[in-house]
């Protein structure tokens, strides 16, 4: 954020002319890149006088303490910006009045006078309003600002490798396509980076302030992350506590927001979004918006934007339609009427096969850029899988099913004293770490109104936690990094299961980092340096590996498992990536006889989610047709199945419909491939 602003800085501000009570000196909000959060600014006036002052992001302004008053002689003219500190960072404004020359007379340069007459009230007025005068200020800078052929952004840029198609892809958007564009590089290669990019030009050169970013909800903290570490721009998510305790207000105060477009869709929030004037609007996995009779399709094309991008890798899933409904958002009556265009394209017999192939394709790259992996000069190096099941002790069984069992009777029964989260946290507590589930069930235990017989199985279960000794899972981790000898990241969903590896591995001799989202920046800063330069083990929380790069390192252990794959997907995209050089390397520890057991079984056999690109997963879950989340119809099938023979045939079942989904992906591969081919990569 604070890149372009260095110690000694110096500049000089031409600033509104305050009148005596002015509590408020406007700037603009292109200073929000100087300032932050933790900036301290000082004001001192032209006499000496200093008094704090605060930035306000939303109106670009300087606001003065209540306190401050104007001298009645003060004109001020001209304000000095001064950097004197730069950690933290610490601005001081220093205001000089402007003494105004006699207006009989005034000597210049070799003593040639000028002599004022009656003219002199008309120096003293402004010939247009301040508006109007900013307003021509801005297009005299939009116009010495250079064009798109030289992208302004890339010096605010951290930890972002860029590649010769990604810059092309942006120049393309920016320069032919005006900021609207269909952006459908095919799985892995970077859709989001381009995206970010566009959107970063567009606010450096201050074409774009308000910007919404939809995406499914489980890719919301990924994206926030990404934006914030790797682009310096900070959005506001639409499930943080403060964002929805403002209401509808929170649309309208913050400029950069992320939301989940299954949310956003709803009332009341929908008519909230819409009465927004948005420069930028942004939506991942956009083939969710192909059908234009859904809800989702007419929220979205009811937004007001100036700017727009659709991010997929599959613009064209079912038919024509789906391309033409997309387009249509971007574009509408770029490719005339729904009526028209099936007569002019859409062949009936075969809906697959395109008429007038060149005419559609000339249409459509007025809007569209589609990479593909084989027409770039981006090597993918190889994954290497490897899964260990691990046989549980009798205590650690005993104890699984007996918790399974409490668990699932409290989730399927309508009245209970727990909540529904907190359920699926101990069952998925205890396919990681079983002794860890002491704590929670502590606090179920010391909750108020739970029935006395909840409370006597609570005790029971903490008692047997208590008494677990050696984890079996932790034994088999600590032969794998013997026998790998590499740098390892090994996630993990719970901080219990963190702390009790991180004391077991250092005892056993691995030096170890902790990364969770509980650290401030600096400290995650200084666990991943300490990772890359010295220690052999970071052990990461998934909240916390969010938009991390970590191509240093190639190999990854899932101690446990998440049961929604594209999870996992995200673990494994820390190392398996644009710009890994090397073979990656995943190892998963599962205990044998559990819920994660049957997932895993069905997504390595049914869709060999390991050899997968990073992203393809969620192109073939979204073929299930279904709007619940993966995890979600992962629950249903457990509380649905009477024991565990009966799950597992139903994962199996559930496993057929993966493999149907994932054949429907390759053939929406194979048809877009054929429509498409290398016509639409972005060139020079």
């Amino acid at each position: 954020m604070h890149n372009i602003a260095q110690l000694g800085d110096r500049w000089v501000i031409h600033s509104v002319l305050p009148q005596r009570h002015t509590k408020k000196i406007c700037l603009d909000t292109s200073w929000n890149l100087v300032f932050g959060e933790e900036t301290e600014i000082y004001f001192e006036d032209p006499r000496g006088a200093r008094q704090t002052a605060q930035y306000c992001p939303v109106e670009g302004a300087l606001l003065l303490s209540e306190g401050f008053k104007w001298s009645p002689s003060d004109v001020l003219h001209v304000t000095y910006l001064h950097l004197i500190a730069k950690n933290p960072f610490t601005f001081r404004f220093v205001a000089e009045s402007l003494k105004l020359p006699k207006l009989d007379e005034a000597g210049i340069e070799h003593g040639v006078p000028i002599v004022f007459h009656n003219d002199i009230p008309t120096l003293y007025k402004a010939p247009v309003s301040w508006d109007l005068f900013n307003l021509s200020r801005q297009a005299a800078v939009f116009a010495l600002t250079p064009d798109f052929e030289k992208l302004m952004g890339l010096p605010l840029l951290r930890d972002v490798d860029l590649y010769d198609h990604q810059i092309k892809t942006v120049k393309t958007v920016l320069q032919r396509f005006r900021g609207r564009g269909l952006l459908c590089d095919e799985v892995g290669l970077g859709k989001t980076v381009e995206a970010c990019l566009i959107l970063l030009e567009l606010i450096v050169r201050k074409l774009a302030r308000k910007t919404l970013i939809l995406t499914p909800p489980s890719l919301v903290s990924q994206w926030q992350g990404e934006l914030q570490r790797k682009f310096g721009l900070q959005f506001a998510a639409y499930d943080d506590i403060a964002f929805k305790g403002l209401g509808e207000d929170a649309w309208r105060i913050h400029e950069h927001i992320i939301a989940s477009y299954h949310t956003a869709k709803l009332e009341p929030y929908r008519s909230w979004i819409a009465r927004e004037q948005w420069d930028m609007v942004i939506i991942d996995e956009a083939h969710h918006l192909r059908n234009s009779k859904t809800v989702l399709w007419k929220f979205a094309s009811s937004l007001q934007k100036k700017y727009i991008l659709l991010l997929t890798a599959t613009p064209m899933q079912n038919n024509l339609d789906d391309l033409y409904n997309l387009v249509t958002l971007l574009k509408p009556g770029l490719l005339n009427t729904a009526k028209n265009f099936k007569k002019q394209f859409v062949n009936k017999n075969d809906e697959f096969n395109v008429k007038n192939v060149d005419q559609l394709h000339n249409l459509i790259a007025e809007c569209m850029v589609r990479n593909r992996r084989a027409t770039i000069s981006v090597n993918f190096t190889k994954r290497f899988a490897h899964t260990f099941r691990v046989t549980p002790s009798a205590e650690e069984t005993a104890l699984y099913c007996e918790v399974t069992e409490f668990v699932k009777v409290r989730l399927n029964s309508e009245k209970t004293s727990f909540s529904r989260i907190s359920l699926l946290s101990l069952q998925k507590l205890m396919g990681s770490f079983p002794k860890g589930i002491t704590a929670p069930l502590t606090q179920m235990l010391e909750g108020e109104r739970v029935p006395k017989g909840d409370k006597e199985q609570l005790r029971t279960l903490v008692e047997k936690a208590q008494q677990l000794q050696e984890c079996m899972k932790v034994k088999r981790l600590l032969a794998l990094l013997h026998e790998f000898s590499d740098k390892m990241v090994i996630f993990t969903q719970f901080k219990a299961t963190q702390e009790y590896l991180h004391r077991a591995l250092e005892a056993a001799g691995f030096p170890t980092a902790l990364f969770h989202g509980s650290l401030t920046r600096m400290q995650k800063e200084s666990a991943i340096r300490e990772f890359r330069e010295e220690k052999r083990v970071l052990i990461s929380t998934d909240s916390g590996s969010e938009g991390r790069n970590l191509q240093f390192c190639n190999a990854i252990c899932n101690f446990d498992l998440p049961w929604n794959p594209m999870r996992i997907e995200q673990r494994i995209g820390r190392v398996s990536r644009l710009g890994q050089t090397r073979d990656v390397y995943i190892f998963n520890l599962v205990n044998s006889h559990t819920i994660e057991d049957d997932v895993l079984r069905v997504l390595e056999a049914k869709v060999n989610l390991f050899e997968q690109v990073i992203g393809e997963m969620d192109m073939i879950v979204g073929n299930l047709e279904d709007d619940r989340e993966f995890e979600d119809m992962i629950i249903d099938l457990w509380l649905q199945s009477s024991d565990r023979q009966q799950f597992s045939g139903e994962m199996e079942k559930f496993g057929d419909r993966l493999v149907q989904a994932k054949e429907a992906y390759l053939e929406q591969q194979a048809r877009e491939d054929k429509l498409f081919g290398d016509k639409f990569a972005a060139k020079d």
